[in-house]
Order: structure tokens, then sequence, then C-alpha cells
């Protein structure tokens, strides 16, 4: 059996383009329970593959930003009153 004959179909493929968000990105996967999405310039060019775990990091590493910035905020290292 050839890849062709199990692989999705151009037509019903799914994918990203390289100014989705992640949460644009996540949205697609979890309502079509996919894992991986290629991404695909404005000219059709497969320019990489994003996965479900890729977009758990990037998530992660965003909210452990943020709770960083909080933290030092809560104890008087940062925020807007700084001087």
């Amino acid at each position: 059996m050839k890849v062709k004959q199990i692989s999705t179909k151009a037509a019903n493929l799914i994918t990203a383009s390289p100014s989705d968000t992640v949460d644009a990105c996540m949205q697609k996967m979890l309502t079509r329970d996919i894992r991986h999405l290629p991404v695909i310039d404005e000219n059709n060019n497969v320019v990489g593959i994003i996965s479900i775990k890729d977009l758990i990091k990037a998530c992660l590493e965003e909210k452990e930003q943020t709770l960083q910035q909080l933290a030092s905020f809560a104890v008087g290292e940062g925020g807007h009153f700084v001087v």
C-alpha cells in the first residue's frame, strides 16, 4: 500500500498560514480532532508543519511569562509603579 492511498486529499486538507495565530490553529485542531497542520504560504508552498505539542508549548511559555510578571508585581518588583 502506498501513502497516497491513505493520505488526506488536498481538497479536504486543513492547513495553517504563517500569519495564523496560535489560538486559530488550536481551534482548527480541536474542532477537527487533528494533531498536525501543514503551514502553507501565499504561493501554496509547504513552509512547515505545526503540531499540537508546538501550540501547547507556545501557550505555556506565554502563560509562564505572564505569571512571572504578576509574581514580580505582587512583590513590588515591576509594573507601572516602578520608580
